[in-house]
């Protein structure tokens, strides 16, 4: 799986300024309807809320992995943003996020792509060094050469 096709620095905002888990959510299908890779930024949006009302996506460190598969994803993406102040995300820690990493995933390849990358993701994220570096981030390009690290390594 190459890291380009996932993922680039128009995908990336590490300045975000929101103060609900809803704008973060919408703000980030913003950049992933601006390139094209859904065909319905409200489809999608509402895929994501639905996921969340199922189990939140907190996974606790000040991390979220909200994702959603649908027909209206058209290229399975990883959206990154960081937020300015904390948001409140029902985690599984009890304490507010402020770097979310949401994933879009097309419902034909809900099985594969979306499963790899979550269990990449969510086993990288118990590394602190690697969340410090994530969360220490202040370009895009950094997340990317992170990301592509993830990626690289979960298909040796």
């Amino acid at each position: 799986m190459e890291i380009k096709s996932l993922i680039n620095e128009d995908l990336i905002e590490l300045n975000l300024v929101a103060v609900t888990q809803k704008e973060v959510i919408s703000q980030l299908t913003s950049l992933l309807a601006k390139q094209g890779r859904i065909d319905s930024e409200s489809v999608f949006f509402q895929g994501v809320l639905e996921r969340e009302a199922e189990f939140t996506t907190g996974f606790g460190n000040g991390f979220a992995i909200p994702h959603c598969k649908s027909d209206t994803v058209k290229t399975a993406s990883i959206i990154v943003g960081k937020t300015t102040n904390e948001i409140d995300w029902n985690s599984l820690d009890d304490k507010p996020v402020t770097f979310i990493i949401m994933l879009a995933i097309p419902a034909v390849e809900g099985d594969t792509t979306h499963l790899q990358i979550l269990a990449a993701l969510s086993g990288k994220l118990m590394d602190d060094e690697f969340r410090d570096q994530l969360m220490s981030a202040t370009q895009p390009k950094q997340v990317l050469e992170l990301m592509d690290e993830l990626v690289t390594q979960k298909s040796n």
